[in-house]
């Protein structure tokens, strides 16, 4: 499912990889990365290249000589894409019931 949310048409990132190249096989693509996510968790370390990504500036329209005439956009890797999306909402649930019990309700 993650995989598949991935958009298309986008630039590679740092490791090169095109969404569509992901997506051509979406089964072999799930069972290696379910491979590498598996790794990832026993060893509770994530890959280097998967948590850096190529920062890159777009030019908006208007005076270029100016900084605010610019925004930044970071290229990731697909992989680190689909592990940030997996591993998110357990994320989310762990620090709302830490919230949860941190706050004090009268």
């Amino acid at each position: 499912m993650a995989i598949k949310q991935i958009k298309n048409g986008k630039t590679a990132g740092p490791d090169n990889i095109p969404a569509e190249a992901s997506k051509s096989n979406s089964e072999v693509t799930t069972n290696m990365l379910h491979i590498l996510f598996k790794k990832i968790w026993e060893k509770e370390q994530v890959s280097m290249d998967w948590k850096e990504g190529h920062l890159i500036k777009i030019t908006k329209k208007g005076d270029l000589s100016k900084c605010e005439e610019y925004r930044g956009t970071t290229l990731l890797s697909v992989p680190g894409k689909v592990l940030n999306s997996v591993a998110e909402p357990d994320e989310r649930r762990n620090r709302l019931s830490t919230l949860r019990s941190t706050i004090w309700i009268p």
